[in-house]
């Protein structure tokens, strides 16, 4: 007797009008959420068949915003790949995304406008962004705590280098702004860090 809880591959293909191994696309991709069996077996969650299907009244979608922040406006491509990740993530889930918000500069800095409006906004259930440190460098169990919006990060233990070697550059141009000046403070400071690097 079938799992009314879960189709095989076979049936919700059958249900959605599509071929076997465009359905498995989807789940290698995202696109299609599945239940992997502990050996192995794959099936799909009926619920999301028989929405997709339109065997089913379609639920409130939950709102959600996109953050995506690179450290410089030189990581234009970066940006546009993290924005299209979220995106599709938001889509699979079966979220509404109803606002995306692109910002540059270090994590550490909390003199953000864009984020501020954003967090002020509250027009949305969902903030998704691509891990924490995209969000805050520090605190972020913070943001937990005290927003009435749930956060969903999608890669929990992603780092980036790249964003830790700007974070390091923030710090030390503070540094080097207060001992020689804002004209030779960010010079000073990547020479600091290509000494690290090499060191």
């Amino acid at each position: 007797m079938p799992n009314p809880l879960r189709y095989k591959i076979s049936e919700a293909a059958r249900l959605l009008g599509m071929s076997v191994w465009s359905l498995r696309r989807w789940v290698y991709s995202g696109k299609a959420p599945s239940i992997k069996t502990q050996t192995g077996r794959v099936f799909i969650p009926a619920s999301w068949v028989e929405q997709e299907a339109g065997l089913s009244p379609s639920p409130i979608k939950m709102r959600c915003a996109i953050y995506a922040r690179e450290p410089s406006s030189e990581n234009k491509a970066a940006m546009a790949s993290q924005v299209e990740a979220l995106t599709e993530f938001a889509r699979a889930k079966g979220w509404q995304v109803v606002s995306i918000t692109k910002d540059f500069g270090s994590g550490l800095n909390d003199q953000r406008p864009k984020l501020s409006r954003l967090l002020k906004e509250k027009d949305f259930d969902i903030l998704l962004v691509e891990n924490k440190d995209r969000l805050t460098r520090f605190g972020f169990r913070w943001f937990e705590l005290l927003c009435s919006f749930k956060i969903e990060v999608v890669n929990v233990a992603d780092n980036a280098t790249n964003d830790l070697e700007e974070d390091l550059i923030a710090i030390l141009t503070s540094f080097a702004d207060r001992l020689y000046g804002q004209r030779r403070g960010r010079k000073k400071s990547k020479a600091a860090i290509k000494a690290l690097q090499e060191n």
